[in-house]
């Protein structure tokens, strides 16, 4: 399965969320009160599949799968053609056929497949499982089997997507799969990628690899803060704003989002919203020395200027080697009438080759 398919079914599934959000369903494994309660077209194949009876369930779930199997695609191919339409273009489908999960139809996909599974054939297996989702988004074994498909180092993305979902679903092998077959260190080695062509300014680039560390680790707040950066880059204000606000709360405690969202309202010289995003930023990480930079800016452009030399004031403590603090701060000290500090920072200042303070040291010098 590639990677473009692979986003593609779960773009579908996110139509489902109220589905998603029902206990994990698996064919096999049900309980023997399930089984006896179930009359639905996937009844006498799952019965069969359950003795372990492949080549009989195969028979079984056939002729049931060939009175819907027409339907059952033109239906698929519907869904993953909505994913891509504008919203005047799904305003004209009908909402309630597109929502509904096939629930029904999705056992009937997934017990070929599984009998096909217990028969050897992997190949056949795993385009069943694919109808299987999409029909029914879901159900979460679905997802499991199909990464317990293909393993391989060359699959392992894909593998480990599947994983994600169904653990997400509450799914406990896919939960102890995630793990085993280090899905997270996976993603993080997409992370790395994105994080240097994010610093090589490459943002398509950094988007696809964080697209990818996203969908393996949907709940990283780390990883929707670099998302968000990526789009950003490319102008892509909501989308980087879904990922940000996204990932505050899921890491409410990490400074990242907060900080860039507050780098993004200072962009548009909203300064009040700027000031409270670093603000946070700075409440979950008091050391950091960008936030207090940049929120000193912020009571800058408020007039509020003893404000802005505290905390230029911290951003000194934090890095007393970097120029800029201190001539920032100069600069307001000697709109304040304050030489004698104002020169102070210069001084300290220009001594570290900072051009500009070197040059307004010469007043203090007159």
């Amino acid at each position: 399965m590639n990677i473009r398919y692979a986003f593609a079914l779960l773009l579908c599934a996110t139509l489902f969320t109220q589905l998603a959000a029902q206990p994990a369903k698996s064919t096999k494994g049900t309980t023997a009160a399930t089984k006896n309660t179930y009359t639905g077209p996937s009844a006498a194949g799952d019965e069969k599949l359950d003795k372990g009876d492949f080549s009989g369930a195969l028979a079984a779930y056939g002729p049931e799968i060939a009175k819907i199997d027409a339907e059952a695609k033109s239906l698929v191919k519907l869904r993953m053609d909505y994913v891509k339409m504008s919203e005047y273009e799904k305003a004209l489908q009908d909402a309630s056929q597109i929502n509904s999960a096939k629930t029904d139809w999705a056992k009937l996909y997934y017990g070929r497949a599984m009998a096909n599974a217990g028969l050897g054939k992997k190949g056949e297996s795993k385009p069943d499982l694919d109808i299987a989702i999409a029909l029914d988004p879901g159900m979460a074994d679905a997802y499991y089997q199909r990464a317990m498909l293909n393993t391989s180092a060359e699959n392992r993305d894909n593998a480990c997507m599947d994983i994600s979902r169904a653990a997400s679903m509450g799914h406990v092998k896919a939960k102890s799969a995630f793990d085993d077959n280090f899905c997270w260190n996976q993603a993080n080695i997409h992370v790395k990628n994105g994080e240097s062509s994010l610093r090589m300014r490459k943002y398509d680039e950094a988007l696809r690899e964080f697209d990818i560390a996203v969908a393996l680790c949907p709940d990283s707040g780390k990883f929707l803060t670099r998302r968000g950066q990526a789009h950003l880059g490319l102008g892509h204000k909501t989308q980087a704003l879904e990922d940000f606000n996204k990932a505050t709360l899921i890491a409410p405690k990490s400074p990242d989002a907060f900080y860039q969202l507050g780098l993004y309202y200072f962009g548009l010289d909203n300064h009040d919203k700027a000031f409270d995003y670093f603000t946070s930023a700075i409440n979950n990480d008091p050391r950091n020395y960008d936030a207090y930079m940049y929120r000193a800016q912020c009571c800058e452009r408020r007039n509020q200027l003893t404000s802005a030399i505290y905390d230029y004031g911290m951003a000194v403590s934090l890095r007393p080697d970097d120029p800029e603090a201190y001539y920032r701060r100069g600069m307001i000290e000697r709109e304040m009438k304050d030489m004698m500090n104002a020169c102070k920072d210069f001084s300290r200042a220009a001594g570290m080759n900072h051009a500009d303070a070197a040059e307004y040291l010469k007043e203090c010098r007159n």
